[in-house]
């Protein structure tokens, strides 16, 4: 199946796992660097949906078939897909907000070309109206989400495999106060 080839939802088949001390470290290390706001990135996540019967699930084979396709593409975005088959585009860093919004777009309109020719189309949708929770990914990271969410009924599921979302990356910000300063530019997000 397309979408259990390692990796293929971002994570490292290579990766030696790390302890919590080691997650810590890296997380300071990259993820909260403080400094000039300069860059900004967007992820999209997108529901796939027949063109013509929107309300009907795709098939597995039809989706393996366009997800193949769709991953010989030259896009600049990195591609996974989410635990339910969502579509996801998460844009390179670009140092400008105009930047950011042609390439992503450039991205976009081939993956929808790529689908199309499938009859398919991606759909930003907040939430599926038409398909019930049904997870196509089987990794690890997965079945632990879903064991841990499903402990307070179906909304974690129904989060997991019938919803998108779109993900705006920006810099931390500078560590003193002021316009530029993470603690306000979170307190505005």
């Amino acid at each position: 199946m397309a979408l259990d080839i390692p990796g293929v939802t971002g994570s490292r088949p290579d990766a030696t796992p790390l302890d919590e001390s080691g997650a810590e470290d890296l997380l300071r290390g990259i993820c909260f660097k403080t400094g000039p706001p300069r860059t900004v990135g967007v992820e999209l996540e997108w529901l796939i949906h027949d063109r013509e019967r929107p309300h009907v699930p795709v098939e597995q084979e039809r989706l393996d078939s366009a997800v193949e396709a769709v991953r010989a593409l030259p896009l600049s975005a990195a591609l996974t897909f989410e635990p339910g088959g969502q579509l996801e585009l998460s844009s390179q860093p670009a140092g400008s907000l105009m930047e950011c919004v042609a390439t992503t777009a450039g991205d976009l309109a081939a993956v929808r070309a790529s689908l199309g020719a499938a009859g398919l189309a991606p759909v930003g949708l907040g939430v599926d109206p038409w398909q019930t929770p049904h997870r196509r990914l089987r990794e690890p990271r997965y079945e632990a989400m879903e064991a841990a969410l499903d402990r307070s009924g179906p909304a974690g599921r129904a989060m997991m495999c019938t919803s998108a979302s779109v993900q705006v990356c920006l810099d931390a910000g500078e560590e003193e106060p002021g316009p530029l300063g993470y603690g306000r530019r979170w307190q505005l997000a």
